[in-house]
């Protein structure tokens, strides 16, 4: 038995979009992969169609896709070589019985979204950037103007507006969406959205007459707390504008579904907070009265961490007026459906459903089970396609053993790694990983970072504490972090150490990022039981948190329950940095120089604060990376995280007298 190597993450393939054509003869999906040679990760289309896969692009670059009709793929690239600077979006067509790729459409400004017409024209989400709203017209002296002003001003920022950066981009610069419409036979672009306004979750309905989508005014200042964003439609023939549905703070509109008899709105009342799950209520086409339909308060869609996922898909679909969609209920997401206001499952089993479609009662679902990393499987569970099964021959795998404790008044869910060539009597060093969130789940999925601890020789153990997903209320953190959800992390351990006596107390680490970086910043505030730490992406101080992460005035604002004006203490005492002269346990700092979602400060105050109290710490930012590192970082980066983290633990592994270790040091 084989190893998972610290490089085995760029020989997975991830699946994702998958898409049944028109009739539903064939089905079209993505699949990637890190390519560490290049230091980049590709991306191709694929077919599936009569029982056979096949790859239908070989650019590397094709992510976007659509059908234009039952035997023709429409898909975003660039393949003729632009030498000036553009922001032309171009979208080449490919027939499904061969042939190469041939340019469809070029539109004069970026593009995230189009949906073919029947009769050749396209919808069209794209950018539009303030004071050169009228790009899209395709003016070249206004393209130039364009490229001028930001090279003249490519060291200079201007911030008017929140949020101001996003995590995984940069600068905001009031950049926004706008829908646009595109006559294929006049090669223009007609805006249908007003200047100053955002959309967002773009909708055709079948017959094509009329778009649903949300907007949000992007001219005014956002108020501190803010919820979902208001839903329009346009009928395409008049250009119409309605307004379909406003949010308000007790009716939050998360998304939204085209039924045939009716409109299926997923809405929260607010009553958890921001991180409220939702509700579905019926809204009539025509009078668009809103009335309750199923109260439901889980989560829709997954939420389920992995590190061996890239790309989205669909998490629900309706069909006539029944509702299929993917829900995390406890450790896992599965695929349910809602039918005259009743959910029951449909498909349900270890692991997690990331996507699916649906057409003439046949299904494809894209998911992590059985241990794998993603395949497809059909509506019975059959598993579809093997991309990955080379990739697992010959090596150790970790099964999970679930551990569920009672903690006061709740259970606890985990799951426990056995490290590969365990012994009964042997002991073993062991890593505590504590997700992030918190409103998210671990459960019994490949997670490379996680087998590749296992095959050095640790116990990996993991649990969903008090405020992650699955579980409707529990979810419900605001105003504790660092209380019950700290209890419910030291009784899983304890229990974990209780059910397998060859852990060794002496020679456990933890480790986690963004809210798992919180604490593990807290936690060693609040006890000495670790022999080292490894805080990632982390929180440390809530009130510079508030006013530095891209989300933070909301979300700090939300969860803890104040703001650095109304009660400063409430915060400083959530801080793990407030803690920090308590701190006695070595501590890494992992962090993204590019990190908006949890600024790099962040961990720069945690470690000066260590430091300062005389405790060992290193802290590595990693240039170029954002929060996503660990997940979507450059495969070089990836691998020289996973070393550092398996060196520090190696530095601080505690030999013991008469005790054999089964980790190998690295």
């Amino acid at each position: 038995m084989k190893p998972i190597a610290i490089d085995d993450f760029c020989a997975v393939r991830s699946l994702a979009n998958v898409t049944f054509s028109p009739e539903g003869t064939s089905a079209c999906f993505t699949v990637s992969q890190a390519k560490k040679e290049k230091n980049c990760y590709e991306s191709r289309l694929y077919l599936l169609k009569g029982g056979r896969v096949r790859a239908l692009t070989g650019g590397g670059k094709e992510s976007s896709f659509c059908y234009l009709d039952e035997n023709t793929v429409l898909f975003a690239g660039d393949r003729e070589g632009e030498k000036e600077p553009s922001l032309t979006s171009r979208f080449y067509k490919i027939a499904l019985d061969g042939g190469e790729a041939n340019l469809a459409y070029t539109l004069p400004i970026p593009v995230s979204q189009v949906f073919p017409l029947k009769n050749g024209d396209l919808l069209v989400v794209g950018s539009t950037f303030p004071g050169f709203e009228d790009l899209y017209k395709g003016d070249k002296k206004l393209v130039k103007a364009y490229f001028d002003d930001k090279k003249e001003n490519e060291d200079y920022e201007v911030i008017s507006q929140l949020p101001w950066w996003w995590n995984g981009g940069t600068y905001t610069r009031g950049a926004y969406e706008s829908l646009f419409y595109y006559d294929a036979k006049k090669k223009s672009l007609t805006r249908l959205t007003d200047a100053g306004f955002n959309v967002s979750d773009v909708q055709l309905a079948e017959d094509q007459k009329t778009v649903y989508f949300s907007l949000l005014d992007v001219s005014v200042p956002r108020p501190a707390h803010f919820g979902g964003q208001d839903l329009y439609r346009i009928d395409l023939a008049s250009r119409r504008q309605e307004l379909v549905v406003k949010s308000r703070p007790d009716f939050v509109i998360a998304t939204y579904a085209l039924g045939k008899s009716f409109l299926l709105v997923m809405a929260a009342d607010g009553k958890f907070g921001m991180n409220t799950d939702c509700d579905f209520y019926k809204l009539d086409y025509k009078t668009l009265a809103v009335t309750p339909y199923a109260v439901y308060g889980e989560a829709i869609g997954t939420s389920v961490g992995c590190d061996v996922r890239h790309g989205g898909g669909q998490a629900f679909k309706m069909d006539g007026d029944v509702l299929y969609f993917i829900s995390t209920r406890f450790d896992g997401p599965g695929l349910y459906k809602l039918e005259d206001g009743t959910v029951s499952p449909v498909l349900v089993r270890d692991g997690s459903v990331d996507c699916f479609d649906r057409k003439n009662g046949k299904m494809l679902l894209c998911a992590l089970w059985d241990m794998k990393p993603q395949e497809l499987y059909d509506e019975t569970g059959r598993l579809v396609t093997h991309f990955n099964d080379a990739m697992l021959r010959g090596k150790y795998v970790a099964q999970p053993d679930p551990l569920n404790l009672t903690a006061g008044d709740h259970e606890v869910h985990g799951f426990i790694l056995k490290p590969m060539g365990f012994e009964a009597g042997k002991k073993y060093p062991v890593i505590f990983d504590i997700h992030g969130g918190p409103k998210t789940v671990y459960g019994p999925v490949f997670y490379h970072e996680m087998q590749y601890w296992a095959s050095r020789g640790y116990f990996v153990i993991f649990c969903n504490p008090t405020g992650s997903d699955g579980r409707g209320a529990f979810m419900d953190i605001r105003g504790k972090y660092g209380t019950v959800d700290f209890d419910d992390l030291m009784a899983f351990c304890d229990a974990a150490l209780k059910k397998y006596p060859e852990m060794d107390a002496d020679n456990l680490f933890e480790t986690g990022g963004s809210y798992g970086g919180f604490m593990v910043n807290w936690i060693i505030g609040h006890t000495e039981r670790f022999a080292c730490a490894v805080s990632q992406r982390s929180i440390s101080n809530m009130v510079s948190m508030f006013c530095t992460s891209d989300i933070g005035y909301r979300f700090i604002a939300d969860q803890c329950g104040a703001t650095p004006w109304d009660d400063m203490d409430a915060l400083w005492e959530q801080s793990p940095l407030a803690y920090a002269h308590r701190a006695k346990t070595p501590t890494l700092f992992i962090h993204g120089a590019e990190d908006y979602r949890c600024d790099r400060s962040e961990a720069m105050q945690m470690f000066t604060a260590l430091r300062y109290h005389g405790v060992e710490s290193r802290l590595c930012l990693f240039e170029g990376e954002n929060h996503e590192l660990s997940r979507s970082g450059t495969p070089s980066q990836r691998i020289r995280r996973l070393n550092e983290i398996l060196a520090w633990l190696a530095h601080y592994l505690k030999p013991e007298p008469g005790k054999k270790q089964g980790v190998n040091k690295i």
